[in-house]
């Protein structure tokens, strides 16, 4: 073979090569074109999907911005008033606990000196009733163990064992 054969071999395989190559790119560039076309198409429903709602979005801040700003400065001046009272409620709270505290501790010395009088007059009561009856009940038991005494005939005796042991054993 000859080398202006093999050149042309060479240049027809290249030509085929670059042909074969040009066939690819066009495919690629149909492609993207599909695809870029779709996109554009998304981005159309998106953009008319979406510019509504941020249009109406928009309208919506703008209509309620003035009420959120008059709604905040409300809560600012309730809170305001509201720390103030609780700081008024706190204030009265601990004065009703000071108020009850004295009145528990006067109510408290109060029951305690009646129950301490109480038991003083019952000191005294037993003093002086009961210490005349233990007197008297000392009495009768001596009269009544002295009327035994004489009513008996026989003064009892302890009975002995009569053979002899003394009952502990048997």
């Amino acid at each position: 073979m000859n080398t202006e054969t093999i050149l042309i071999v060479f240049v027809a395989f290249t030509g085929v090569a670059v042909l074969l190559q040009a066939c690819v790119l066009f495919a690629i560039f149909i492609s993207l074109r599909k695809t870029a076309q779709s996109a554009a198409q998304t981005a159309e429903d998106l953009k008319a999907t979406v510019l509504p709602m941020v249009h109406s979005t928009r309208e919506l801040v703008e209509r309620i911005s003035p009420q959120i700003i008059t709604v905040s400065a409300d809560l600012a001046e309730l809170t305001a008033s509201l720390k103030k009272e609780t700081r008024g409620v706190s204030f009265s709270a601990a004065e009703i606990m000071q108020r009850v505290s004295r009145q528990t501790e006067r109510l408290d010395e109060m029951l305690t000196n009646g129950l301490n009088a109480v038991d003083r007059a019952g000191a005294v009561v037993e003093a002086t009733v009961a210490a005349p009856v233990r007197q008297v009940n000392g009495v009768l038991a001596a009269i009544k163990a002295v009327i035994e005494t004489y009513r008996s005939d026989v003064p009892r005796r302890k009975s002995e064992p009569s053979n002899g042991q003394d009952g502990a054993g048997i």
